[in-house]
């Protein structure tokens, strides 16, 4: 875990390096299904590595406890559509106050990905009687959301520290203690990485399922035959 240790206020439960490729299991899938998928070949030999959301919203839940036993007046956030499987299998955040709030990453071939984020509980200018800010979401992948979300609404929460939440985070790139500017701490389950330090491909299951064009990119990206890799999807 050594790639980690200048970033103290990172809190995960297991580092995971491989050189495969990872798909979140965020949705039921057979076991049939899931070793059809292992026995395909990948364009550079690498295998399919699948994380189940069971085993990562438990880890997140044992931090979500803590934060809520150790941090005041908490709004918990959960930012567009990544955020629906973290908030479904959580029963903490339901104790407290929450809000949903506008978040997208856009890519433009060529440029870095762009951010984009709306403002939380919009009806209100200053939010005074909140002093935490949890931003909980499925993957943290440059940071770079998590980044304009704070940008974009911290100067309404003037008492409020920031902490980040996910399932997984790809190794950190930005230099803030928590891995992410603006945050003082993000606890995430698990982080990932390829074994070399790079970054590596993550996608979740329930996207390539319900996003056909995401999952043909998907398929003609990573599979010598992607045509199979959709037939077991059901496309």
């Amino acid at each position: 875990m050594g790639e980690l240790t200048s970033y103290p206020d990172l809190l995960y439960s297991r580092l995971f390096l491989t050189d495969g490729r990872i798909i979140i299991a965020d949705v039921p899938l057979s076991a049939e299904v899931r070793a059809g998928i292992g026995r395909l070949e990948t364009k550079e030999g690498k295998p399919v590595v699948f994380l189940d959301d069971v085993d990562l919203a438990k880890d997140l839940e044992k931090y979500l406890e803590r934060i809520v036993a150790t941090h005041s007046k908490v709004l918990f956030v959960f930012p567009g559509n990544g955020s629906n499987y973290p908030r479904k299998m959580s029963a903490v955040w339901r104790q407290f106050p929450s809000a949903d709030v506008f978040a997208k990453r856009m890519w433009v071939p060529g440029r870095e990905p762009v951010a984009l984020s709306g403002r939380i509980l919009p009806e209100v200018f200053l939010v005074l009687d909140v002093e935490t800010v949890v931003v909980v979401d499925d993957v943290i992948c440059s940071g770079a959301t998590l980044v304009k979300i704070h940008e974009e609404n911290s100067w309404r929460f003037p008492k409020a520290k920031w902490l980040g939440a996910a399932w997984l985070a790809q190794v950190p790139q930005m230099k803030a203690k928590s891995g992410v500017n603006g945050y003082s701490s993000v606890s995430v389950s698990t982080v990932v990485g390829k074994i070399d330090g790079r970054r590596i491909p993550l996608n979740s299951l329930s996207t390539l399922k319900s996003d056909r064009g995401i999952a043909e990119s998907y398929a003609n990206t990573h599979f010598a035959c992607p045509e199979k890799f959709l037939e077991l999807l059901n496309y």
